[in-house]
């Protein structure tokens, strides 16, 4: 009995040995519209948490079994911001803060799997904890954006840089800020068909 315990123990430390953990801890989360509710009235109601990650292994054995991005319903998003932050202009993350917008080149979903590795992989040194996660909006013109915590001029565009960087982009990318977004919205006016 003493010799079955020494071994799983060992087994155990092995495993721990073999775990890669990240600096940080992030979640997925899945956002559900379907095509029967206003999205602007209901939006917290359709968002769900999914799961969340904090090693390399917990992180493929999540992403090696969900559906790509471009596989979504139109109307849908998949999210994956840090495990404590919600993906939503009113945390206190995000509000003063903003997005890269990349819009669909046909290359979307390697863009999200590559800016995801970039994100948990800390590639925006200095900049780490500005990353604030990443969204995938499923639409008739989908689009990626990276959204970060701040606006300030000399993070946002070294994030950008770096961003463009990794995905060897040659194309022009936006930055928004969630303030202007959310008055954009705000004024707009929306039409739906029965």
């Amino acid at each position: 009995m003493k010799n079955h315990n020494i071994k799983n123990m060992e087994l155990e430390s092995n495993y721990m040995d073999d775990v890669h953990l990240l600096s940080d801890s992030w979640k997925l989360w899945y956002w559900k519209f379907d095509g029967l509710i206003d999205p602007r009235k209901n939006w917290l109601e359709n968002l769900h948490g999914l799961c969340e990650f904090d090693s390399v292994e917990k992180f493929w054995s999540i992403f090696n079994h969900i559906k790509k991005p471009s596989m979504l319903k139109i109307g849908c998003d998949y999210s994956v911001f840090k495990s404590d932050i919600k993906p939503i202009w009113e945390d206190t993350t995000n509000k003063n803060g903003g997005r890269w917008l990349i819009k669909d080149n046909g290359l979307l979903d390697q863009y999200w799997i590559d800016i995801l590795l970039s994100m948990i992989g800390g590639m925006y040194y200095p900049y780490d904890s500005n990353i604030c996660g990443i969204v995938y909006n499923k639409r008739q013109h989908s689009k990626l954006s990276i959204w970060i915590s701040t606006c300030d001029n000399n993070i946002v565009n070294t994030i950008g840089s770096k961003l463009k960087l990794y995905l060897d982009m040659k194309e022009k990318i936006k930055f928004e800020k969630h303030s202007e977004t959310v008055t954009k919205k705000k004024n707009a006016t929306f039409k739906f068909s029965k």
